[in-house]
Parts: C-alpha cells; sequence; structure tokens
C-alpha cells in the first residue's frame, strides 16, 4: 500500500514538473523542490521493499510516510484549476511562486529526509522484532470454557464420529477430517470432546493422541511432534503382547495400527501437504482429526467432503448460553435484562467464546447486576471491552481480545491489514463484493489494480470475512460479511490508526481531527446521523453515507470517493453540487431514488466508476460515457437520442481509440437509430450488460408462451421488424468483440439471445454468459466443443426442455452451470450425461418447479463438487431414485443442497456414496445480495 501511495505522488509531481520546465526561470525553487521530493519518496520506497519484516515499528512509519503522501498530493492538487476546453493549466504559471507554497515544499522535504533517516538507522539492526503473534499455544487454555457451552454438543460429536467410521466399500486408506471455522467458535473444544470419548473407548482405536501444531513452520517440525505423540499415546496402552515401536517410522505405524490423530491448529496448508504425503500408506485404517481456522488447509487436509463447517450459534442458542453462564441455570431472565442485552448478543454474533467473555465479566457484578451493566457492555464492547481499556475486565475478556489481536497480527504485510482495517466501513450486515471493494480502493489510491483481490481472498481464507451462503466444499462465493464480533474489533482499530472514521447511531463523534491529531481522511456516517462538512472536513477524502441525510459538500473539494448508496430525498441542488468535487474517482448514487444526474457532469474529468442502479435515471447524457477515466458504469439506461450524425461519429471514434470502459452493466436498446450499441467499440470493454425490448418495470421474462414473444416488435415499412434491427446492430458489432470481451450478459423478450448463442464460434474469448429469454436451439456439438473457453453459463426462462440444455454438456471447460426454468417444456426427455462430458464442471444448479430427470453415467461430471437441486416438487412425478440416476458415478460429489420444501425422501439421495456428500436444505429465507 506505502509503494502505490509513493508510485501515485511520484507520478503527479512528474506531470507538474513537466509544465514548470517550461518556465524553468521563474519556477526553479518551485521546481526543484518538487523534484527532491519525488527523489526522496523513490528513496524510502526501496527502503521498504528491503524490510520484509512487518513490524510495528515500520507499520508507524508507513503511516507516517501515507500521512505525508496525502498531504502532498492535496498540495499538488491545489496547483491545478481548471482551464478552457477540459484542459488542466498550472495556476501559478506567469506568476511568482507564492511563499507560502515553498514553505510547504520545504516543510515536505525535510519530513521525508526525516523518514528516511530513520529508515536507514533501524534497517538490519535486527532491534525491531516481528509483531507476528507466535501463538505457539493451542486454544485448548478455553476448552472448559468453551465446550460445556457448545449447544448440542453430542450432535456435533456424533457427526465427527460417522466422519470417522468406515463407509461401505471403501479401500483401507488414511483418512483425514477437518474442522474448521473462525476463531473463537468451538473447533478445538469440539475435537477435545471428541479425544476425551475415543480414550475412554480401547476398543476404537489402538491409541489416540494429541498434537498441537501451533509453531511448526516445515514439515520435518510437525511430523516431530505427531511421531512423539504417538509413541507417547502407544506407550500408555502397550500390553505385554505389544511390540515396542519407539524406533517404527511414523508411516509405518499409522499402517500397522490404527490410530487416531488430533491435530489442533493447523495453519499452513503447504506443511500440511508436505507432512500428510510423508504419513500416506497403503492398507492404513489410521485417522487423523485436524482443526483449523483456514479454509485452503482444511482442503488440503481432507479428501472429499470430509470437512466440518462450525458455524456461530444461533440467536436461541446464544441466550440460552449466555443466561446459563450468569444465572447458573436455564430460566428465563428477567424482562428489563432480557431487553437491555440485545446489543450484546448482535454484537457477540453467537460467537460462543465471545458471549463466555461476556458472561464471566457480568457475573462479577454479583447481586449488584442490573441492565445497566448489560447496556454498558453491548453500548460499548468494542471500544472499551475488546481494545482493552476497561481494567475491571481485561482478565475476563483476555481469550476472546487474544483471538481478535491473532486475526490481525497474523495477516503477512500491512496491505493485507489495511483490507481488514477498511472494512469497518461497512455496516453490520452489509455483504461485500470483493471487486466492489477492489474499486474503492483503487479510486483512493491505496491499492494498484484488481490483482490485489487475492488480499480480500486470504480474509475468506482465513475466516475473517464470511461467505453470504457458505458451502461445505468451500467454493468461491460471489457476496461476504463481515462477522459481528470482527467488526467490533477493526472499527476501533481502524479509529486507533487514522484509517477510516466511523460513526455510528450510540458512538460519541468526533470533531475536527481523527486518531493522534491526524486529519480525518476516510469517514463513514450511519444509521441516519447528522453531520456538517465545514471547512475543517476540508482533508476528506472518502466519505460513505449509509441511510443518512448528507448536507453540502463544497468544503470536501478533495473528495475521491463519494458513496451515497440508500440515501434518499437527495435534493437537486445538493446532486448539481457534486459536479463541483472535480477529484472525484467513484461516485454512487445507487438506490436513492433519483430521476436525473447532476449537471454538467462532464466537469468529472477523472471519475472512474459511476453507480445508477436501482434509480429512476432512464437517459444518461452522451457527456457522462465520454468522460475520460470512466472504467465502471453500473445502471439501467439508454443514451440520450441525437440525430447529429457528426456527433455519432465523435462517440464512435472516442470509443474506439480513447475510451477507457471496462464494465458496462448495462443499457437498454430498444430503439433501431438509438446509439447505445457504440458502446461495444469500446477498445477495453470486458463485461457487458444489455436489455432489449424490455422496459424498465418490466425485468423478468414471463415462464408462459415465451417462444412467442419475439413476435411482439413492431413491423417496419420494409417487413423487418425493428427488435431484429436492433438485434442484428447487436450481433454485428458482437462479432468484432468476440476476441476481447469475456463477459456476456443479455435479457430479452426479442429473440436476442437466440441471435447471440447461433452467433457463437471460435476463436471466442467469452468466459461468461448469462441469458434471459427464449432459445429455439443450443449450437451443434461440434460447435460447442470448439467454446472451451466459456467457464460460467447462466440460462433463465429459455424454452428449452432438459434435454435440449443436455447438449451443453460439451463446453469443455464449463465449470459453473445455473438453469432456472419455469415452463412446462423444461421436464421433456432427460439429462443423460456421457462418459467424460462436462469434464471440468464444478457446480450444477437446476432451479425448476419439479426436479427434471437426470441420470449420470460411469465417468460422467468428474470434476463435480456440489450440486443444487432447488426445486419446491409440488407434484412430484417419480420417487428421487427414479428422477435422478447414477448419482454414486460423481466421484467428487461433495454436497446436495435441497429446497427447503421437498420432500423427506430427498435427504437420502446420496446415500451410499462412498463421499458421504453432505444433504442439506437451503435456508428458507435467503438474503438478497447486492450486485
Amino acid at each position: 500500500m506505502a509503494s502505490s501511495v509513493v508510485r501515485l505522488v511520484s507520478s503527479m509531481i512528474c506531470e507538474v514538473c513537466g509544465v514548470m520546465e517550461k518556465d524553468m526561470e521563474r519556477h526553479e525553487k518551485l521546481f526543484c523542490g518538487l523534484k527532491s521530493i519525488k527523489n526522496e519518496m523513490e528513496l524510502v520506497k526501496g527502503l521498504i521493499k528491503e524490510e520484509e519484516c512487518p513490524g510495528a515499528l515500520q507499520e508507524i512509519r508507513i503511516r507516517h510516510l501515507q500521512e505525508l503522501a496525502y498531504d502532498v498530493e492535496d498540495f499538488l492538487e491545489s496547483l491545478w484549476q481548471p482551464g478552457v476546453y477540459g484542459r488542466k493549466v498550472l495556476a501559478y504559471i506567469g506568476m511568482d511562486p507564492r511563499p507560502p507554497q515553498l514553505v510547504r515544499i520545504e516543510y515536505f522535504e525535510k519530513t521525508i529526509k526525516s523518514l528516511k533517516q530513520e529508515w536507514e538507522k533501524s534497517s538490519g539492526s535486527g532491534t525491531e522484532s516481528s509483531n507476528k503473534a507466535v501463538d505457539a499455544t493451542s486454544d485448548s487454555s478455553d476448552w472448559d470454557a468453551v465446550a460445556e457451552e457448545l449447544e448440542a454438543m453430542d450432535v456435533h460429536k456424533a457427526k465427527i464420529r460417522e466422519l470417522l467410521s468406515p463407509s461401505p466399500g471403501e479401500e483401507q486408506r488414511l483418512r483425514v477430517v477437518s474442522i474448521v471455522g473462525c476463531r473463537g467458535v468451538g473447533k478445538t473444544a469440539l475435537a477435545g470432546a471428541v479425544y476425551q470419548d475415543c480414550l475412554a473407548d480401547t476398543n476404537a482405536f489402538d491409541c489416540v493422541a494429541w498434537v498441537v501444531a501451533s509453531g511448526c513452520s516445515d514439515k520435518n517440525s510437525l511430523l516431530d511432534k505427531i511421531s512423539q505423540g504417538v509413541q507417547v499415546a502407544l506407550a500408555s496402552r502397550r500390553t505385554e503382547a505389544d511390540g515396542d515401536y519407539s524406533g517404527t517410522a511414523l508411516q509405518d505405524i499409522l499402517s500397522q495400527k490404527r490410530c487416531l490423530v488430533f491435530i489442533d491448529n493447523v495453519r499452513q496448508a503447504q506443511v500440511w501437504k508436505d507432512t500428510v504425503d510423508a504419513c500416506l500408506s497403503n492398507d492404513s485404517r489410521s485417522r487423523i482429526v485436524v482443526t483449523t481456522s483456514v479454509r485452503s488447509v482444511a482442503k488440503a487436509c481432507s479428501s472429499g467432503s470430509y470437512v466440518y463447517n462450525m458455524q456461530c450459534l444461533s440467536n436461541d442458542e446464544s441466550r440460552r448460553l449466555l443466561w446459563r453462564k450468569v444465572y447458573g441455570n436455564n430460566e428465563e431472565p428477567p424482562y428489563a435484562l432480557e431487553m437491555a442485552s440485545e446489543n450484546i448478543f448482535t454484537k457477540c454474533g453467537g460467537l460462543p467464546l465471545a458471549l463466555t467473555s461476556v458472561a464471566k465479566h457480568l457475573i462479577l457484578k454479583g447481586e449488584e447486576l442490573d441492565s445497566n451493566h448489560f447496556e454498558e457492555v453491548g453500548q460499548n464492547l468494542g471500544k472499551d471491552y475488546l481494545s482493552g481499556n476497561n481494567n475491571d475486565a481485561v482478565s475476563a475478556f483476555r481469550g476472546i481480545r487474544r483471538a481478535l489481536t491473532q486475526c490481525y497480527d497474523n495477516l503477512p504485510d500491512y496491505e493485507h491489514r489495511l483490507f481488514f482495517l477498511y472494512l469497518s466501513i461497512f455496516p453490520r450486515g452489509q455483504h461485500i463484493k470483493s471487486k466492489s471493494l477492489v474499486r474503492r480502493l483503487i479510486a483512493e489510491g491505496l491499492v494498484v489494480n484488481e490483482g490485489s483481490c487475492k488480499c480480500f481472498d486470504q480474509l475468506v481464507d482465513h475466516c475473517i470475512v464470511k461467505p453470504v451462503q457458505i458451502s461445505n466444499n468451500l467454493m468461491v462465493a460471489k457476496s461476504y460479511q463481515v462477522h459481528d464480533i470482527v467488526l467490533e474489533y477493526i472499527i476501533e482499530k481502524s479509529l486507533d490508526k487514522n484509517l477510516v472514521i466511523t460513526l455510528v447511531e450510540g458512538r460519541e463523534p468526533l470533531d475536527v481531527v481523527g486518531s493522534n491529531g491526524h486529519s480525518v481522511r476516510r469517514l463513514c456516517v450511519q444509521s441516519g446521523i447528522e453531520i456538517s462538512f465545514d471547512e475543517h472536513k476540508n482533508t476528506l477524502r472518502s466519505l460513505t453515507m449509509f441511510e443518512a441525510e448528507p448536507s453540502e459538500l463544497h468544503s470536501c473539494q478533495l473528495l475521491r470517493l463519494l458513496d451515497l448508496e440508500g440515501c434518499t430525498d437527495l435534493e437537486q441542488s445538493f446532486l448539481d453540487g457534486l459536479s463541483k468535487l472535480l477529484l472525484l474517482r467513484y461516485l454512487s448514487l445507487r438506490n436513492t431514488g433519483i430521476s436525473q444526474l447532476p449537471a454538467h457532469m462532464e466537469n468529472l474529468q477523472r471519475l472512474e466508476m459511476l453507480d445508477i442502479r436501482e434509480t429512476k435515471v432512464e437517459k444518461l447524457p452522451i457527456e457522462v460515457i465520454k468522460l475520460p477515466k470512466l472504467a465502471y458504469l453500473f445502471g439501467q439506461f439508454r443514451l440520450e437520442s441525437t440525430s447529429n450524425v457528426k456527433e455519432i461519429n465523435k462517440l464512435s471514434e472516442f470509443m474506439k481509440k480513447k475510451s477507457v470502459l471496462h464494465t458496462v452493466s448495462g443499457y437498454v436498446a430498444n430503439e433501431t437509430q438509438g446509439p447505445e450499441h457504440v458502446i461495444l467499440l469500446a477498445r477495453n470493454l470486458k463485461k457487458v450488460k444489455v436489455w432489449c425490448n424490455q422496459t424498465r418495470a418490466s425485468n423478468t421474462i414471463t415462464h408462459h408462451g415465451s417462444r412467442s414473444m419475439g413476435m411482439r416488435c413492431r413491423r417496419t415499412r420494409e417487413g423487418t421488424t425493428q427488435c431484429d434491427n436492433v438485434n442484428f446492430d447487436f450481433i454485428k458489432l458482437l462479432k468484432m468483440r468476440f476476441t476481447s470481451l469475456e463477459s456476456v450478459s443479455i435479457v430479452s423478450a426479442s429473440g436476442l439471445c437466440n441471435d447471440f448463442m447461433g452467433s457463437l464460434g471460435g476463436p471466442c474469448t467469452i468466459g461468461s454468459i448469462k441469458l434471459r429469454g427464449n432459445l429455439d436451439s443450443l449450437p451443434d456439438p461440434h460447435k460447442l466443443i470448439n467454446l472451451g473457453r466459456i467457464k460460467k453459463m447462466q440460462l433463465f426462462s429459455t424454452g428449452l426442455s432438459i434435454s435440449d440444455l443436455s447438449a451443453l454438456q460439451y463446453l469443455r471447460g464449463l465449470e459453473y452451470l445455473k438453469l432456472v426454468e419455469h415452463s412446462d417444456t423444461f421436464y421433456d426427455g432427460i439429462l443423460v450425461v456421457e462418459a467424460n462430458r462436462f469434464e471440468s464442471l464444478k457446480s450444477l444448479y437446476i432451479e425448476a418447479i419439479n426436479v427434471p430427470r437426470m441420470q449420470f453415467r460411469q465417468g460422467a461430471m468428474k470434476s463435480l463438487t456440489s450440486l443444487h437441486l432447488l426445486c419446491p416438487n409440488i407434484s412430484p412425478m417419480q420417487p428421487p431414485s427414479e428422477t435422478i440416476e447414477g448419482i454414486l458415478h460423481l466421484a467428487n460429489i461433495s454436497e446436495v443442497i435441497l429446497h427447503s420444501s421437498m420432500q423427506p425422501e430427498w435427504d437420502n439421495v446420496a446415500d451410499g456414496h462412498r463421499n458421504r456428500p453432505r444433504v442439506k436444505r437451503q435456508p428458507k429465507e435467503t438474503a438478497n445480495i447486492a450486485g
């Protein structure tokens, strides 16, 4: 992150100096000063790269450099003012440099040199210790605190014991079961309970061993620990008839004896892979249970679906846990305490370790315990208790505080920790999309490109951020949430480090400055808090408001990001003022209810992202689509019509040669003469969505009579339909882009989906296709085989039968297939998947009234791990065994997701499969995931 800040400032200095060189004599001092800052910053950037150790002292220095870089950038921006014809002209050209500017330059020079000297002094001294937590101890210290409190512990234990038992027809081999979940959820407690049970059952295993993997950074150290643990366990059960295994290799022991080894807190996937390779042997009946808070480790550890996801407690379970800990029984608490505790349950989010910490603290109040104590803890859980600012609660909250601190300290570098803390900007329960998050960070100059998604992926991998709809086989989700207790922690951590200042109802508002006297750079306002933006907020670079009432922003001229999603009742005068924020790069007006864009949008020459989804904006001025930096455009709009041929030609030339549009989702094309399809000429365009012959009030295709929809278009005098012309224009331009587009989404009632599908052919780089509308047929198999780059296909209301759709099995690279059909024709025929077909498919999603008939041949769908059957089966035609044939042939199936209303017989659909795929029901109420 620090490197990206330095890179941004260096680039700006070069731009300014390039203009100033034309008038060197008049601006020599200013020119030399800026050059000096650039050179010094480049040296500091080199020192940052040399120091790999992410110590606390280095983090402080990076923060100081960050603040300095912001000040330098803001100063450079102040040197610009808009000139005629949209060009930038240096404000001070033709004028003598003003003393205040030279004073600022000297200040910057001294500060950056001072930072560089501090870095050079400490570089290589070895005095700075890493702040990465070693955590050589297991979480077993919390066994007693959590194990007795885990709701339905017997149910959890029974499921783990079931996974350890032999499967019908399974060959003898070492099996690994992994228990994965966030810190504090009770993984170690559950494993410990199973360990104690198996230790007492002397007939189940020859030996039962417990090993703590914390601190093992390589294969040898972990193997030594496992070997020692197994040797000790064998010795404790050895009889005179048993031999001495003290010198026997671990691999041989696991093969000759039926051992059960628990390995707690495994953190590195590669270390585990190397370890298990050394343990593998033929004819092994041994079992290993691994606990981890890292999803990639769980996936590396376990074969098939032997992954047990520990979930947080439900709301009812959380209440029973807290009241039982506080009162020592299961009686209902007084009504006043029940009401006063709401905040506690909301912020703890069902995490057992957090709830037991709260209970420990409240118990200390004894007979004086009343509703005020509950309200105080709920109000200040993050500020005082998780941060360690309440001396009376240090002991009670030590465990949960340690777990949260390790989440932060164990991240590999400053950029990952920045990602982590930046999540505090989103309200509780907000759905987060990684690409949207990265676009925000790019706009603020905190990261360089979308490659930084890997930082977010690691937060998901470490169970810090949770998928909205978690799957047993750990497949990638599109939306995520921050755990409630984690959000409490990072709000305060982010405030302390002055990254994001979050104002929520009940928290004390900040006045002029952020933490440690630094300027407020990023502000998030939630829950209807009123705040004025006067001259004291003129350093704001980012403003995010959720369901709040914004006031005038005339003093916030340095804003790069403005997110007003969900802020309704925006006055036009306020909107028109947005076009004066000339540095704005990111503007979200989503779900604001506005009917027209701010005036003079062409002034926003630096705008990179504009989101007007879920608004009433129907027409987009052509000036907006011609903004030189605009890369991401979201909404459902038409371009303003123009009969000026010269203007259309100018727009076409701009799109071909200058436009940087990457994603347009999307535009409406209902008229032959409309200029919308010119968007397809954008030279960098990768993703596009289009609505055709579709009104804004109707975004879905009806399910009945879909095959006649294409006939509803208006006839012209020449005998062709208007929508035919629209389709032709779209397909003609689209074919020109087949070698560069990555994603196409079409919603059409005019036959455009059919025309598009018929036009597909190689070479084609399109990797994702989403169609909603009628299809007459699919391309021939020989055509589909050549479309190997298509990885994701989503088809809605096509009117095709399941037999017709079986042709998709010839898409060799297809990894995800979603079929949503509600017409009666869908059930005609059978989906027969032949051997070696759908060879890359990992997830099959079918949503219909009834489950269509399917038949999987031996060797079919070798990569499939997840099968979704979201069919309520209102009038089932056949039992599961006759509807789906050959599910046992799906070699890698890990889970089957059923509709909540399906008959109980479907719970046994995967019985007898050697992987023991988990069959579960989709939640009755699924969240509405924001796009």
